[in-house]
């Protein structure tokens, strides 16, 4: 069995240039080092160093060696670091990037309760509509909300909850028009589209009902805009019937502001996530904030959950 004090006496002996050096840098006997290299050598059965009396010289097999041996070393020293983390209070910045709409509806309930509960911690949010990846944009953490994240090396995706949008109107909108019985009674109605529903120059929905009936429509919207807060005012000032996150109008439903059309229709579920940079050494504080949202952020009447397959970028 590889003993790993021979991968640092060697990985010593290589960096400082000879045992003279190594054993003067490393506080280690000289002749310690000597034996330690040479009883590798013997077990791996080849040459790693020639020597002379003013230097050493990596051979061929001990170059190869060194690179497996340095990242050994490396691997060793992020693990116990990484377990010293742990027992260390979180402490300094984390840097957060969401959509905004998000960010309001979902963040912000629960930021003031992670803060009193981490003193030591502070936390940036970046609230934007603009496409954020957490390397890229250095962030430690984003939500994002989307159907499925792509397979990636880097970045782990964990989902927070389901999302699926429902069908909306202010009842005084609905006074209006004739009632409706199925979602082809839609297509001469006043609608209020989101900018992703548009596909050339019309906008589309794609809908089910519970016995997961699909139906197409296609229609030309009245208003088109990027922003769920302007849907939702326009929706609560009689413009129109709108398709909205289930989460976001659920206390305007309660309080009869608007009124739910078509119950029994709804989008294809959409997940809310929190992505993170894979977590090797991850820090106390960004840990703690992931187990903390995790565990708090309510989607609908669905708490946080663990893991989900899949990670990648919003």
């Amino acid at each position: 069995m590889m003993d790993l004090n021979d991968f640092a006496f060697f990985a010593a002996v290589v960096e400082h240039g000879g045992f003279t050096a190594a054993s003067r840098a490393t506080g280690v006997d000289k002749a310690r080092l000597s034996r330690h290299v040479a009883a590798l050598e013997e077990r791996l059965h080849v040459r790693l160093l020639q020597r002379s009396t003013r230097s050493v010289v990596l051979t061929q097999a001990g170059k190869s060696f060194y690179e497996g041996c340095m990242l050994v070393i490396d691997g060793a020293r992020v693990a116990c670091e990484s377990v010293l983390e742990f027992q260390r209070e979180p402490s300094g910045t984390i840097r957060v990037g969401s959509p905004v709409i998000i960010a309001q509806n979902f963040l912000a309930p629960i930021l003031p309760r992670y803060l009193a509960a981490h003193p030591k911690v502070s936390v940036v949010v970046e609230s934007t509509d603009r496409q954020l990846h957490p390397l890229e944009d250095r962030f430690d953490v984003i939500l994002s909300a989307q159907a499925q994240f792509p397979d990636s090396s880097s970045l782990v995706a964990r989902e927070i909850g389901r999302i699926r949008r429902i069908l909306v109107a202010h009842p005084d909108f609905l006074a209006q028009h004739p009632p409706l019985s199925g979602p082809a009674d839609l297509i001469d109605m006043p609608i209020i589209a989101r900018h992703t529903d548009m596909v050339d120059e019309s906008a589309r929905w794609t809908m089910l009902n519970e016995e997961d009936v699909s139906f197409k429509l296609d229609f030309q919207p009245r208003l088109v805009t990027g922003d769920l807060q302007i849907q939702i005012e326009a929706a609560r000032s009689g413009l129109g019937l709108a398709l909205l996150p289930e989460p976001l109008v659920d206390g305007r439903l309660a309080d009869g502001d608007l009124v739910r059309v078509l119950p029994d229709w709804f989008t294809p579920e959409y997940s809310l996530f929190i992505v993170y940079p894979t977590p090797r050494g991850i820090l106390p504080s960004v840990r703690s904030f992931i187990d903390f949202a995790l565990a708090n952020i309510t989607v609908g009447p669905q708490k946080a959950r663990g893991p989900a397959d899949g990670a990648g970028p919003r």
